[in-house]
This record gives C-alpha cells, structure tokens and sequence, in this order.
C-alpha cells in the first residue's frame, strides 16, 4: 500500500502522482442494493483491499507537467484533513515534487475537501499563487449551502470560506463549459458525485489519460459503471456520467487515472479494470 508512484508519461505531457497517505474505509455500503462478491474483488485486485471488511482509500493529486507550464489536477486535504486518520502517510514529503509557484493552473474536480482542501493554506492564502484555480459554476453554488466536512478535531471545511482569497484575488474560474485549460488538459463535465464535478482528459499527439476524479472508488465499479453509488448526491446522474466516460476510455483506450486507488493508472478492459501504464498510443478521439 505504498505512497510513492513512479511518473510516467503521456506523449510530451509527465505525469506525477502525489499521494498524501491512505486510510481503511468501510465495504458495507459502496454497492448499495448489490450483491457484491468482495472476496473475488479482493482475489483479482488485492491492492486495493487491505483487510476482509474494507478498501483502501488514497488521496492522490496529479502534477502534469506540460510544455505550456505545470497543471495541477486536485490539491489533497491540506490544512483540513484527513477525516480519517491515516494508516500510511507520506507527511509533507508527498509535495516534494511540485513547486508551487511553478504551478499556472490548479484544476479542482470538485469541492470536497479530499480534492480542494489543498487549494489554500491555512490562513486562506493561496497556496499555488501564480494560478488561476479552475472549479465548475455548479459546484461553487452547490457548496454556498452544502456540505461543511468536520474532521474529528473540530476543524471544519466549507469551501466557499476556505476559498474566499481566491475570488478577492480574482483567481478563480467558474466556467460552466468544457474547455481546454491549458495545451493538452481539457475539463469534461461528469455530474453526479457533485453537481459541477469534473474528469480532466489530458492528450498529447496520440495519447490520452483520462482523470476520474470521483468518478470511481472501487475497481467493481469499472465493470459495472452503471451501479449506483452511495458517494454521489444524485447517483442516477452519476451513473451516467460513469457509464459515458468509461465508455469512451474504453472505446479510445485511453489510460486511466483514478484519484482513490492504490495503484492509479490502468485501462478499462471488456471485463473491468486492468491494471497497468503500459505505453501504446490511444485511438482517434
């Protein structure tokens, strides 16, 4: 269950995993109304599940260093996190391989702490204050009256108060559209787990990793994309999202990346997830 991924490349583009650390949560309730066979699961993909009752959830960020600058997909819980405490944990060296002020676009998936907790430090600063910070429309006002994460210090996260500088500063975007936000990285739409919840297609010459965001928890639901999940505020619509991206990662062979497995990238294959970064173009878009 190690913190520490190699990069790897997707044509032009370096790609490095950060990993704060891991933490066990519970199996009982990712497939609700399912009749999930979790022993197979923990045989086909031991990785992902350190005991009988549970998964491994990472909290991974993504540094795409393009030939346009640094893009950063996610920034971790910083100051607020984790809820829960973690099993193994990289501590600060996790952010070793990115310089903040090198950093020219942070692509927020979505606004739970896990993903934008990172966005600034703890005093409401930017912590990457040479970006323009990117969030979808939707999100923003999901978050004015939504969820407030309390971790078990007391220490709370509310989105809209965390990010406050960042609108004053006039650093944040809140584009409703897909849109390349740099050469080569472009924001796809894929409501459901939030309502303004975005995946990143990163391309270069004939390449293409696609970043899930929260699309996906568990490795089962690459197989069944249509599963619902107790993850997502709207889970019919998140559903779909899944079932369309994955469609398309599978049509194009597009590499994946998955914000919460343990080993990150691989493909969707006929039957699931097929681990693996091998490097082989993808098809036409």
């Amino acid at each position: 269950m190690s913190t520490t991924q190699a990069p790897l490349h997707v044509g032009d583009i370096e790609v490095r995993t950060i990993c704060e650390g891991w933490a066990p949560l519970p199996l009982w309730d990712e497939a609700p109304g399912q009749d999930v066979d979790w022993a197979a699961q923990r045989a086909a993909y031991p990785w992902a599940f350190p005991g009988t009752d549970g998964w491994a959830w990472h909290v991974h960020a993504f540094l795409l260093r393009t030939p346009a600058g640094d893009v950063l997909v996610d920034t971790g819980t910083g100051p607020f996190g984790p809820w829960a405490p973690w099993t193994e944990s990289a501590g600060p060296d996790a952010w070793a391989v990115s310089d903040p002020t090198s950093v020219r676009h942070v692509v927020l998936t979505h606004l739970h702490a896990d993903h934008a907790g990172g966005a600034v430090l703890a005093n409401g600063t930017p912590r990457f204050p040479n970006a323009r910070y990117h969030a979808h429309v939707a999100d923003w006002e999901h978050f004015e009256t939504g969820p407030v994460i309390r971790r078990p210090d007391g220490l709370r996260y509310d989105a809209r108060a965390a990010m406050q500088d960042l609108v004053t500063e006039g650093a944040l975007s809140l584009g409703p559209d897909d849109h390349d936000v740099s050469p080569g990285v472009r924001v796809i739409h894929s409501p459901g787990h939030t309502p303004g919840h975005r995946s990143v297609l990163v391309t270069s010459g004939d390449h293409s990793l696609l970043l899930t965001g929260d699309l996906l928890h568990t490795p089962v639901q690459v197989a069944h994309p249509d599963w619902r999940s107790n993850h997502d505020v709207d889970a019919v619509t998140g559903s779909a999202s899944r079932v369309a991206l994955l469609g398309r990662a599978r049509e194009h062979d597009w590499l994946v990346g998955v914000s919460h497995f343990a080993r990150p990238f691989g493909r969707v294959s006929p039957d699931g997830w097929s681990s693996g970064v091998e490097d082989r173009p993808s098809q036409d878009m």
